[in-house]
């Protein structure tokens, strides 16, 4: 069954839920085995989701005995649901089910997404089970910056503005399951960091960024073109070297993942994404 989890609870099992986080088998996303993340950091996003009013912790008990936690967070004006830790040792599928029940019963109406890696097939299956809908699927890369300055071309590549978003709204066309949409994006414009590349007066592709990730990349036609990938990853790559950050983490797809990996980055995982309305 699944309890509220109390103070004493995370300080008991903070440990067991960290050893279930470290394995690709047992955890969803937030990925914590990537090399880069730290036990720290983890207990501080645990302790976060308990103390936010917008956040909770849900213990996962099978005959008496902790099986795991189901951590999550809601907004409560888009009806968005996600969870942002789901740390199962046994009975996925159990868990998995009385989660929904859960969701269901208190956020009726929401957009539920559930991230985890392929290497977790219990969940997956459960997930299939569950007829929730798979809306991505992608490489986990991760750039580590060496220390030495990231050297990027700069000729057709703007920066984009209020004066200038309309052009970036054109190509940033995402369906209706995308949260940020081009909307969103221009509410918060100044967390952002988003370059059009232009050809011959016309753009050929976008890129934008939040917090140190990538959050989006397209091209015009939505056609892939491999030379506008690589100028653009590599600005943002400068960019996010520059405010501080040791590395950067990007979902690539199976068309851009080859020119990934040629830039420099690692793939630490593969990414699954499903949505369930509840």
């Amino acid at each position: 069954m699944l309890v509220r989890a109390e103070r004493e609870d995370i300080e008991q099992h903070m440990d067991f839920a960290y050893s279930l986080a470290m394995d690709q088998t047992k955890s969803g996303y937030p990925l914590w085995s990537d090399g880069i993340s730290t036990k720290g950091e983890f207990v501080d996003r645990v302790w976060k989701s308990y103390e936010s009013e917008d956040r909770d912790i849900l213990l996962f008990v099978v005959d008496g005995a902790m099986e795991g936690w189901i951590q999550f967070f809601y907004i409560k004006e888009d009806r968005y649901l996600q969870t942002n830790g789901f740390l199962i040792n046994r009975y996925t599928e159990q868990a998995l089910t009385e989660f929904l029940e859960y969701a269901g019963a208190h956020f009726p109406g929401y957009d539920l997404y559930l991230g985890f890696p392929k290497r977790n097939i219990d969940a997956i299956a459960a997930l299939q089970k569950e007829n929730c809908r798979l809306i991505q699927e992608c490489y986990h890369d991760i750039y580590i910056f060496d220390g030495s300055a990231i050297q990027a071309e700069t000729d057709g590549i703007v920066r984009v503005t209020e004066s200038n978003f309309s052009e970036f709204r054109k190509l940033h066309q995402t369906d209706p399951e995308t949260y940020w949409n081009a909307e969103r994006i221009f509410q918060a414009l100044d967390e952002w960091l988003i370059y059009l590349l232009y050809r011959e007066d016309t753009v050929a592709g976008y890129i934008c960024a939040r917090n140190g990730d990538v959050v989006g990349l397209g091209y015009r036609d939505n056609v892939f073109d491999g030379s506008v990938y690589k100028s653009l990853v590599t600005v943002i790559l400068r960019d996010v070297q520059a405010a501080g950050y040791k590395h950067l983490i990007f979902f690539n797809d199976e068309e851009s993942q080859s020119a990934a990996l040629e830039l420099g980055f690692s793939c630490v995982s593969e990414y699954v994404l499903y949505l369930k309305s509840v």
